[in-house]
């Protein structure tokens, strides 16, 4: 069985234009000023987790649905990685990815089907082998950059000049979210 947990922001619009007047969590209301500081606090970063996190994925879907490149999400995240990093090996891959070496193996083995990945002979070992992009595999990667960025700059382009300013200040914010590893 699982379990919908909901949050609602104080004072702001719902989904479907409905207003909030106070704090929902699991379907109890309160009002936001019968909490001591710590807890409004508390409550205030589950409200700012719960929107970013809703946000963020329909906003990254809404990118993704317009821009794909034909390819899975796993595929997608492997030659990403590999952009990134450069040739690596099976087993770091796997390791980046947060996956077992068999899968990481059958991303690699489709992507290799494709064009996108080769694997070549390991300089330091001569036992291994790495993994890295072709040609092919950097020019899928770039158009799929360029489309998804133009996607973006789309919506972005339809805000208000304030808006904008505002989330670019809020870029900052977001890289050091993105960069935090400590659970």
């Amino acid at each position: 069985m699982t379990t919908r947990r909901t949050a609602t922001v104080s004072g702001g619009t719902l989904p479907g234009g409905a207003e909030s007047g106070g704090v929902a969590v699991g379907g109890t209301t309160s009002p936001p000023s019968a909490t001591p500081v710590s807890d409004a606090r508390a409550q205030a970063d589950a409200e700012a987790a719960a929107r970013l996190r809703l946000v963020v994925a329909r906003l990254g879907r809404a990118v993704r649905q317009r821009a794909a490149a034909g390819l899975t999400p796993s595929q997608l995240s492997a030659l990403a990685t590999l952009e990134e990093h450069g040739p690596i090996r099976m087993s770091d891959l796997a390791g980046i990815e947060s996956v077992g070496a068999p899968v990481a193996t059958r991303v690699v083995d489709s992507l290799e089907k494709l064009g996108y990945v080769a694997r070549v002979a390991d300089p330091t070992d001569g036992r291994a082998c790495l993994i890295e992009l072709t040609n092919d595999g950097r020019d899928v990667l770039a158009e799929l950059w360029t489309t998804r960025e133009a996607v973006l700059s789309k919506r972005i382009s339809r805000l208000s000049a304030a808006d904008t300013a505002l989330l670019a200040s809020a870029l900052p914010v977001l890289e050091t979210l993105v960069r935090d590893t400590g659970e």
